[in-house]
């Protein structure tokens, strides 16, 4: 019954359930926000989740790493994990602040290259769990 419970399944599961969420906050929930609420509230509602939401994406990327650890040769992918993980929490403790006291100073020019940098960080992070998850499954 429970003959497809293996590590390397439940670390394709933890990363695909990465993979999927990740592209939901970004595609669905953050648009979602900005069209349902005024700048003003979106911005202050983003304030509050975006700490969170890093912090909890890096301990969703940690599970798989800790499901491929004791397997042999998946060091790569663990490393690519463990990675995307430490940026997610640079993100929360650096990005974050950084972005917020630009927008609080109405440093528009610095808001926007912080903001454009953490979303190409995103999506670099994106693409890398979209390869590990190809590895995973190959």
């Amino acid at each position: 019954m429970f003959d497809w419970v293996s590590l390397q399944n439940l670390a394709v599961i933890g990363v695909s359930f990465q993979f999927g969420g990740m592209a939901f906050f970004a595609f669905v929930f953050s648009p979602m926000i900005f069209k349902f609420l005024d700048s003003d509230q979106a911005s202050k509602f983003l304030r509050q989740i975006f700490p969170i939401y890093y912090r909890l994406s890096a301990g969703i990327s940690i599970f798989p790493a800790l499901m491929l650890i004791p397997l042999p040769f998946h060091h790569l992918e663990v490393g690519i994990l463990l990675g995307i993980a430490a940026i997610f929490l640079f993100a929360a403790r650096v990005l974050v602040p950084l972005s917020n006291a630009a927008r609080d100073s109405n440093n528009n020019r610095k808001f926007k290259f912080i903001h454009r940098s953490s979303v190409s960080i995103y999506m670099l992070q994106w693409v890398a769990l979209g390869a590990v998850l190809i590895r995973l499954v190959s």
